[in-house]
């Protein structure tokens, strides 16, 4: 699994290379909980001539997600590392004011559990085709709907997000978070409260999130994130 780890770092390097400069777009968070966690960098770059918000796009993308279920054993602890390549295609709605997206790909993970649970399917390495979708939708040109919806077949995991984003003080949003996620293991669901915009340079800005974090069987917690996006 190092290996393949080790070939998509290249890959993000090359892909981020002053060549496209001026095309791609960088993505990269982190949120905790105390019942689990998700970090994630990536990268979209358009493809032939198409452009962001408008045509098709690679993504390339690495993450590591944490959980906790109860199995065989009470309290498992999982920590899986993926890389998900995809290919999508996003075009512009309502003049360009709203867009959607669509991305098919495979997700390889690799999954380690604490203690050992021989009942979990991912336990290991596997390769599972993915598929996600998103809409935006502006309303009323000072506020902004974020809906993401992403499968992994094979292990019925599952993760949806919707944000509704006011602008506030010109520069920066402000709003409610909903989450949704989940696989065979485990169902969680999150609330919380986000604030973006917030500039770092003249290309990347940062979004925070805090809220509360419930998973099926257990206490609610505590949870706060943080994301980067920047233009390359």
């Amino acid at each position: 699994m190092s290996r393949v780890i080790g070939v998509a770092v290249l890959l993000l390097a090359a892909i981020a290379s002053p060549a496209r400069a001026s095309d791609d777009l960088l993505l990269a968070g982190t949120s905790h909980a105390a019942l689990g966690d998700y970090s994630y960098v990536g990268v979209l770059v358009p493809l032939g001539e198409g452009r962001l918000g408008q045509g098709w796009v690679m993504r390339q993308w690495l993450d590591r997600v944490v959980y906790r279920y109860n199995g065989l054993f009470p309290d498992i602890r999982a920590t899986a590392y993926g890389y998900a390549p995809a290919v999508g295609y996003q075009w512009g709605l309502d003049g360009g004011a709203s867009h959607a997206a669509i991305y098919g790909g495979v997700r390889v993970v690799h999954t380690s559990l604490d203690p050992y649970d021989p009942g979990n399917a991912n336990r290991g390495t596997h390769v599972r085709p993915t598929l996600q979708g998103e809409l935006t939708s502006d309303i009323g040109g000072r506020a902004q709907n974020q809906l993401l919806a992403e499968g992994e077949f094979g292990n019925g995991a599952y993760f949806v997000r919707d944000r509704l984003l006011w602008r506030i003080w010109r520069r920066y949003t402000l709003g409610p978070e909903l989450i949704a996620q989940g696989s065979r293991e485990y169902q969680a669901h999150a609330e919380g409260l986000c604030l973006g915009g917030i500039a770092l340079a003249r290309r990347a800005s940062l979004l925070l999130h805090a809220g509360v974090y419930q998973q099926r069987g257990r206490a609610t917690v505590g949870s706060f994130g943080i994301e980067l996006t920047a233009t390359l």
